[in-house]
């Protein structure tokens, strides 16, 4: 791929926007200040995909998974650790309810808010680089690492994975969050001309 060191910097750029605009998305839906820091970004082919690589320390996982169209063909996975989903939702249905029944809306919650974060992190991204997309309705579910890797390795024709590596505070609790871009090296082709004239 023709990333230039310039090109990947431009990139990491404008997905920290896009990670702070999912944060401040997160911070809408509970009503209370979530702080982010710089994402860690990577650009990883497919068939170098594992859970090192992928900096996956955990045993499970809660995702929400959604597809993008238009200027580029993309599949974007959220991921927190089951743990730390389980903690987002109390947050965001209540503290007062206990565990139990935040297991049970656990899937509509994390259905919901991850619409909401991954759409104000893509669309901030197609913003910048004046990209259209259209996107499909989110899906979640917890996996286990090694479903995440098998996932994202059974999506050959995708080719790469951006990869965002991101800390947030949420009520002073640190939550590890990632965001994986799954795209194919047209869609990467037409990013990179849009960076062009982004840094020009």
């Amino acid at each position: 791929m023709n990333l230039s060191e310039l090109h990947f910097d431009a990139l990491s750029k404008i997905i920290k926007i896009g990670t702070e605009c999912a944060a401040q998305g997160l911070s809408d839906v509970i009503g209370e200040s979530v702080q982010s820091s710089t994402p860690h970004v990577e650009l990883i082919k497919l068939g170098n995909v594992s859970a090192p690589a992928l900096h996956l320390n955990a045993e499970k996982f809660g995702v929400v998974s959604e597809e993008f169209c238009g200027a580029f063909n993309a599949e974007l996975l959220m991921l927190f650790t089951a743990e730390n989903a389980l903690h987002i939702v109390q947050n965001m249905m209540g503290e007062e309810m206990d565990i139990d029944m935040v297991r049970e809306v656990e899937h509509e919650a994390m259905g919901e808010l991850g619409n909401i974060m991954i759409n104000a992190y893509l669309s901030s991204i197609a913003d910048a680089l004046h990209i259209p997309i259209e996107s499909s309705l989110p899906r979640y579910a917890v996996k286990s690492c090694e479903e995440v890797v098998d996932y994202i390795q059974q999506a050959k024709i995708k080719e790469f994975l951006l990869a965002s590596h991101i800390n947030l505070v949420v009520k002073e609790q640190p939550v590890e969050g990632k965001l994986f871009l799954l795209i194919d090296s047209n869609s990467i082709s037409n990013v990179i001309d849009e960076i062009n004239q982004f840094i020009g």
